[in-house]
């Protein structure tokens, strides 16, 4: 049986080590290689691969070489305004319901992901680079493709502050239908399109959005930094009324943008319930997530700057100037889900008296005990467990695996600046980035190794800081009295990225506290999986809990 390779995968039915010891040293010299030719003429062309080869593969021991094809990808910025750096990525998918350049990271499971192809491009200017074996995923060549109908797009990402592929001034082609499978391809993409500059959305009598420059993040990062938030009013508020209310400060999933409260006033149950006449009048400011290495955590970070500070001197005090926030320690919440439930339990315990109550659901592990599955002080590797199983990232509520920490991993590296996965602006970079200590690049050290996995100890150890459930008994007898009372949880049994067993170790040490005791709430719902609570938890239970520890001062 016999596959012709054109752009799809080929089958092998000998190990690669044993297949290759039947080609000649030119044909594995063919076989390794993909190239991206830059030219200049008066535009910027780049010939993304050029490839020459043709197989044939016989069930059996023997690979037999056939007459050679050729694909190639031609890559135009025809109106560039000067030389870019950036990463450039080609993105092929099957679906169409969307362009290939909103895909890139839409599934680290190697079966669904959008097979995408990136390189770091500096000064473009007609130099000629390599693709390195980790550029692509989850194929590492475009002869892996499987045959049938690919949309498939070029982007070039630029923006140095936001680390969304879908930022301000990133260049990208429009998208094109290809059938793999039919031979030869040549394919050629112009970078004619431009994401437009950020506009903030419009107001709305209950709904507000902010953009101000941050002085502190400015200087940290030697370039023009802005923080973002929306503001939700209650309806009751009259301007000019001298009327102030207790403010909660809500936090984003991983990367979630100032601008989802807008999908909130879609949503019927919450509006049925702010609007009524009876609901505690408060203010709802959606903190925005976005940095230059992924999501901030909204923290002060040694590599991702001073957000917390930012937050604390910059913005929360301009917003408590421009709406009616009763800006004291009592009135002040935090709550958030995911990555916002990590943020809101941080932000409460390490600054205890600053705010009166954190609503901590579906958390990031607070322990690194339990990152995930893995225990980055006693385990050697991130990707394989002591008893040699490859460890899973994610589950569906049954249980069922879906991808690995390993796929993930590989994913966040084709994404990210130098193909390292600390620069992909994704899950594990960003942990990396708000735990971490900087390179001489200003780049997070990563904690363990992106291609085996093996843990670096005294990375893992410089992380100690960042562990909750270690800061919180060595800090008690020093803020027990601030906290007490102020923590609530909510985790499902069935979280979908394992992170149940780092809530649980925190809740253990914290049922130790006394003098005074800790008295938190840790809600656990059975068969439930990450941040599937429903509105009534997520927003109207916290409300309502908000408003009578509010009123209790």
């Amino acid at each position: 049986m016999c596959t012709r390779l054109g752009l799809h995968a080929p089958v092998y039915s000998t190990p690669v080590p044993a297949m290759l010891g039947h080609l000649t040293r030119c044909e594995i010299n063919v076989l390794l290689s993909l190239r991206i030719v830059y030219e200049v003429p008066r535009r910027l062309w780049m010939r993304l691969s050029t490839l020459v080869i043709g197989f044939s593969c016989v069930l059996g021991l023997s690979l037999q070489t056939l007459q050679a094809e050729v694909t190639e990808i031609m890559i135009a910025l025809p109106d560039a305004d000067a030389s870019q750096t950036g990463r450039l990525f080609v993105v092929f998918t099957k679906d169409t319901r969307r362009e290939p350049r909103l895909s890139i990271s839409d599934s680290p499971a190697p079966r669904d992901a959008s097979p995408f192809f990136a390189v770091d491009v500096e000064n473009w200017d007609g130099s000629t680079i390599e693709f390195q074996p980790d550029a692509g995923f989850p194929i590492q060549s475009v002869m892996e493709l499987g045959s049938g109908t690919w949309q498939v797009q070029a982007l070039l990402d630029v923006n140095q502050v936001l680390s969304d592929l879908d930022s301000p001034g990133n260049y990208y082609s429009t998208p094109q239908s290809i059938e793999v499978g039919s031979g030869s391809q040549e394919l050629s993409f112009n970078l004619s399109e431009r994401v437009p500059e950020e506009m903030l959305p419009e107001d709305t009598d209950l709904l507000k959005f902010v953009r101000i420059r941050s002085d502190l993040l400015s200087e940290f990062y030697d370039q023009d930094m802005y923080l973002r938030a929306s503001v939700l009013l209650p309806p009751a508020y009259e301007q000019g009324s001298g009327d102030s209310y207790p403010v909660l400060f809500h936090v984003a999933g991983l990367n979630g943008r100032y601008t989802r409260s807008q999908r909130l006033m879609n949503d019927s149950e919450f509006m049925e319930y702010w609007l009524d006449d009876s609901t505690p009048p408060a203010v709802i400011v959606f903190l925005d997530g976005e940095s230059p290495y992924g999501d901030s955590y909204q923290m002060n970070s040694a590599v991702s700057g001073p957000y917390t500070d930012a937050n604390f001197t910059e913005l929360f005090p301009y917003l408590a100037e421009q709406f009616p926030i009763d800006d004291i320690p009592t009135s002040r919440f935090v709550t958030g889900c995911s990555t916002g439930g990590w943020v809101s339990m941080a932000l409460q315990i390490l600054y205890p008296d600053y705010f009166n109550g954190a609503y901590s659901l579906s958390p990031d592990s607070p322990s690194f005990r339990a990152f995930q599955l893995v225990n980055l002080y006693d385990d050697d590797n991130a990707f394989v467990s002591a008893s040699g199983m490859q460890r899973p990232s994610a589950r569906s509520t049954n249980g069922d695996p879906r991808f690995s920490i390993a796929d993930e991993v590989r994913l966040e590296a084709v994404m990210g600046r130098g193909g390292s996965y600390v620069n992909s602006g994704a899950q594990w970079g960003a942990w990396n980035a708000v735990y971490g200590q900087p390179d001489e690049n200003g780049d997070p050290i990563p904690v363990w190794n992106q291609a085996t996995g093996e843990i670096n100890p005294a990375v893992a150890n410089s992380w100690r800081p960042w562990d909750l459930e270690i800061y919180v008994k060595e800090n008690w007898s020093r803020m027990g009295s601030d906290l007490t009372g102020k923590l609530q949880f909510w985790m499902g049994d069935m979280d979908n990225y394992y992170l149940t067993n780092g809530l649980r170790f925190l809740e253990e040490s914290l049922n130790l506290m006394e003098a005074p005791a800790a008295n938190a709430q840790f809600n656990w719902l059975p068969y439930h999986g990450h941040c599937g609570f429903g509105t009534q938890v997520h927003y109207i239970d916290v409300l309502n809990d908000m408003a009578v520890r509010a009123a209790a001062r």
